[in-house]
Order: structure tokens, then sequence, then C-alpha cells
């Protein structure tokens, strides 16, 4: 193992408003005609995404009438699918056919954008087939090949199952070490090393037909609060962001099918501001509704010419603030082209929710708050785009038999495997490994969840005489003794958060105790690498930067 330090740094709308207008679309004609034939019903529902993940609390699986009746009736662009709704690839395939198949019945001729968030690393949303490593992973590997590799795989998987829209790569430029929730989803805290390998990952995406989705403009790196629970702030200029945040999407913004918005405040930049139904205060205009930002820097600066979409419409930063038809409005007038889970498919109560939703965009386009035209430009490249991916006029199915053969199939899992050992890191050994493999080792671990990962690269190394020992519930008395029997100590280290990289405090006691007792230590970091500096007292450090398959790679590397 090499020592690489730089990366720890239709329409059942209103009724009477949105009837059912059928538009037959041949793949000839040209954007500017499919537009001028749709209601503006159509156009709307075109630039809404929604979720199917769940259906009366439980998981989605396999389509049903009343999603059907509303697939039939709601010109819908997409649809975002989540972990509820992929179990397996036979039944993840069928189960996007019964929707496309839906959709198509109510005589809407563009098929749907299918999107799910497959990043690989933490965010894998298939529950079969490949589990890549994430991003900083690859960047680890040293190699931007990789990340072609990976997408390549991950593409594959995606599209034999029916999908054609993957929400990846992240290219945030994880800047913030306590950042909450971008961490090692980031490709590195160096832009450069974000756009080499976000430019590769997108690449292998399109090497299978799957639409690439940047994310999170203009930045998500460089905060220490989540968009999913609360609103951050980044309180820098334009300037610095061109500097660091912008790098990678200035280099990528020519190849990306889709940007997606972040939900952040950039008081430096967008002064605007809405009074928060939260509290009663004035709050900047996030980033996901700023004219200045998706416009000004995002279209008009840099020049992109694809698909604006915002990030999901639920997270707690728009629906504790905004009121949801307000920050949609504002959102498209802002320069979002799709917004992305206003609300959920998730039960008859979801679909009236819907209705009352679409009446109340309809009423701002009526009343001039939301203009036409503004909303022509949008629907224009939802078209462009989906006659480039052929998703016009075509009524091809996916094959569940195909989809059950290549998903996790032995070729994809070999890549998956030859990736995940070559990011495997050592910051630090000082003669520890390679451990003799009948030296007697214990292996100290957190989460019950990591056991079969941590056990599977035991058994591929053959290292017999190795037992484990969960700390999750705390230390006792047996720590003690299962060190002092043992010639190696490995522990586990998973920090998420800024907060659990400053505690740490079971791994801080366990190397303690270790070096109290005269024996050999490795710390294997699985999540934040960060955690790592502030064990530097251990004689090993190594970093895997993720879950599953790369701490199965660490633990075989050990030995």
């Amino acid at each position: 193992m090499r020592r690489i330090t730089s990366l720890l740094l239709s329409c059942i709308l209103g009724i009477g408003m949105f009837g059912r207008n059928t538009v037959f679309v041949q793949a000839k004609e040209t954007a500017d005609s499919v537009v001028a034939s749709m209601t503006i019903e159509q156009k709307l529902a075109q630039m809404i995404m929604p979720s199917l993940r769940t259906w009366n609390d439980q998981d989605l699986t396999a389509i049903n009438g009343e999603l059907s009746s509303a697939l039939a009736k709601y010109d819908f662009g997409g649809v975002i699918l989540f972990s509820q709704n992929t179990k397996d690839a036979a039944q993840t395939t069928e189960l996007i056919n019964g929707i496309q198949k839906a959709h198509l019945s109510g005589g809407f001729k563009s098929k749907l954008f299918v999107a799910i968030d497959q990043e690989g690393g933490r965010v894998t949303r298939l529950q079969t087939g490949t589990k890549m490593p994430g991003n900083m992973a690859l960047a680890a590997t040293g190699n931007a090949t990789n990340a072609f590799k990976a997408a390549n795989v991950i593409g594959r998987e995606l599209a034999v199952q029916g999908f054609n829209l993957d929400f990846a790569p992240v290219v945030d430029v994880n800047n913030n070490p306590e950042n909450p929730v971008i961490g090692v989803r980031s490709f590195s805290d160096d832009p450069a090393v974000v756009a080499r390998f976000g430019a590769q990952f997108v690449k292998g995406l399109h090497s299978q037909k799957v639409m690439a989705c940047l994310k999170h403009f203009p930045g998500h790196g460089d905060t220490n609060v989540d968009s999913h629970t609360g609103l951050p702030v980044i309180n820098k200029t334009y300037e610095e962001l061109e500097k660091n945040e912008l790098v990678p999407y200035v280099s990528l913004v020519s190849n990306a099918d889709f940007i997606m918005t972040a939900h952040i405040q950039y008081p430096q930049i967008e002064k605007d501001t809405y009074v928060s139904k939260a509290n009663g205060q004035k709050i900047n205009l996030p980033a996901t509704l700023s004219k200045k930002i998706l416009t000004g820097i995002l279209r008009e600066n840099l020049g992109y010419k694809g698909l604006i979409i915002t990030d999901s419409m639920e997270m707690k930063a728009i629906s504790d603030n905004f009121d949801k038809v307000d920050a949609s409005a504002m959102a498209i007038n802002a320069g979002a082209d799709m917004i992305l889970m206003p609300v959920q498919l998730s039960s008859d109560r979801a679909l009236k929710e819907l209705d009352a939703y679409m009446d109340g965009l309809l009423t701002k386009v009526k009343s001039g708050e939301i203009s036409e035209d503004r909303i022509n430009e949008s629907l224009k490249r939802i078209i462009e785009t989906k006659i480039k991916y052929g998703l016009l006029n075509t009524s091809v199915e996916a094959s569940s038999k195909k989809a059950s053969d290549v998903v996790g199939s032995r070729q994809n899992k070999a890549v998956e495997w030859e990736i995940a050992k070559a990011g495997v890191t050592a910051v630090k050994n000082d003669g520890v490994c390679p451990i003799e493999k009948d030296k007697k080792v214990v292996v100290f671990y957190p989460q019950a969840d990591q056991l079969g990962s941590i056990q599977n690269g035991i058994d591929m190394a053959g290292a017999s005489a190795a037992s484990l020992i969960c700390y999750g519930k705390g230390l006792d008395a047996s720590a003690d003794s299962a060190i002092q029997n043992a010639d190696v100590v490995v522990c586990l280290s998973t920090c998420a958060t800024g907060e659990e990289l400053h505690k740490n405090t079971e791994v801080k006691t366990l190397v303690e105790k270790t070096k109290l007792a005269d024996k050999k230590i490795v710390v294997l970091s699985t999540n934040l690498p960060y955690d790592l500096r502030e064990l530097e007292n251990a004689d090993a450090l190594v970093a895997c930067y993720g879950p599953g398959i790369n701490v199965t790679a660490a633990i075989y590397k050990l030995f």
C-alpha cells in the first residue's frame, strides 16, 4: 500500500383546469414543434419529477392501479426511484417497464426520464448488483480511468434495467473536513482532481447512453450543515467560488446533461430575501431559487446549455422555510428547468395534494407570476434532451432476464474488486503491514452491518486466527483481554460528521489500551479519512473511504 496524503485534507389535475390532451410526437419533429403542440398544463407537468418511493407507507416494488391512472393523466417529465423500489434486477426492470407503459398509455409519446442516485459508495440505491467504491475512493487510486470504469459498470447496470438518468457524479469540492453530507462523496478537496475524475465519470455513464447530472451547483463542499435537515450558508464571493467550487463546472459544463442545484444561501452573491415560514425571519434565497446564480452564473457566465434540475424540494432547507408552490415558481423563474420531488406519489391523499400543487402553479402562470416564455425555454431543453437520448415515440421495453444476467455479473464484480483494492491507501505503516496470516489478530468494529464486509476480507486473505469484537455499545473488560491475547489489533473508525471526528472516543481509547499493552495496532478509516489525523500514535493508518467492498478490500490488503 502506498502513501497518499493529499486526500486527507397525466393530468389528474384540478377538475376543469387540467384536461388531458394527447400529444403525438414523432422523433423527426423539432423540439420547437413539439413544444408548440403542448398545452400549458402539459408543459408544467413536464417540468415535474416526482418520486415513487412508497405507497401507503409500504415499499413500492410494482406499479399499482392508482399510480397507473396518475401516470396516464399527468405528463410528467420524469420520475425518480430509490432503494425502496429496487429489490432485485428483474423486479426493478418490470417496475420501470410498468411506469413507462402507464405513462405512455395516456397518449404521451415522450417517455419519462427515469432517474436514480447511483453514485457508488455511500449513495448506492440499487439493492443488487455492484456497489462501486465512491468518489473519494476512486480518486485515491490516482488513476482517473478508474472513474470511467466504475461509471461504465454503473451505467451498464442502470441502462439494462430501464434507467436513463443517473444523478451523478458529485463534483462538490470537499474543502470542509467537517461537512456532514458530502465528505467521501466528493472526489477530493482539490478542484482540479474533482474536474479530472468527474470528466471520466461522465464519460463512463455516456458510454452506456445514460445521462449524467453534476451536483450540487454552485458547490456544497464548504458547509457544516446538511441541506436535508437545515439551510446552509456559504459566505463567499463569486470571485472566491471561481477559484475553487466553480472549477469543476467550468471544466465539465459542456458535457453535462443535467446540473442539480444546491439548497444553500450565498449572501455575498444573492441578496434577495424571503420571509421564512418557520420563524418569520428574512432569509437569503438559496441557489435553487436564485436567478443571479442559476441564470446569471450558470447560464450566462459559464455558458451552460443543458438542463437545470433542483435538488429535492422535500429537503428541509426548502420545505421548512418556503411555501411549496412559491418555491417551485421561484425556482422556475430563477432558471430551473425541472423541479425534483415537490410532492411524493405515495398515497391517494398525496395525489390530491398534487392536484392542489399543480393548480397553484397554473394559477401563477395565468396571473403572470410565471411567464409562459420562461416555461417554453425549459420545455425546449427537455424535449431536445429526450430527442437526443431516443425517448420520443418509442415503446421498447427492457428485458428483465437480460437485467438479471448483467446486474452483478462476474465481469462487473471483477471491476468493482480491482478498483476497491486500488483505492485502499496507507497513510502510515511502521512495519506492521502486511500482517503475517498466522498471527493472532483481533478486529474491533463499531457497527453490526460491517461484520459481513470484514469477514469477507478475512476469509479472502486466509487469516484464520482473526477474531472480531463489536464496540458499538461501548468497551468493557473483554476488550482488555482481547488486546492482551492478540499479536496485532485492528480497529475500524467510522466518522461521518465533524462532531464524530472530534470525539471518536472508543477508537482513541483502543489505541491507548493497545499501546499500553505494548501491542501493534492498525486503524482503518471506513468513512471520512480525516479521523486519522488525530490517531497518529497508531502503528499503521489506513483509509478506504467507504463501506462494503471498500472495507473488504482494506482488510484483505492488511495481510
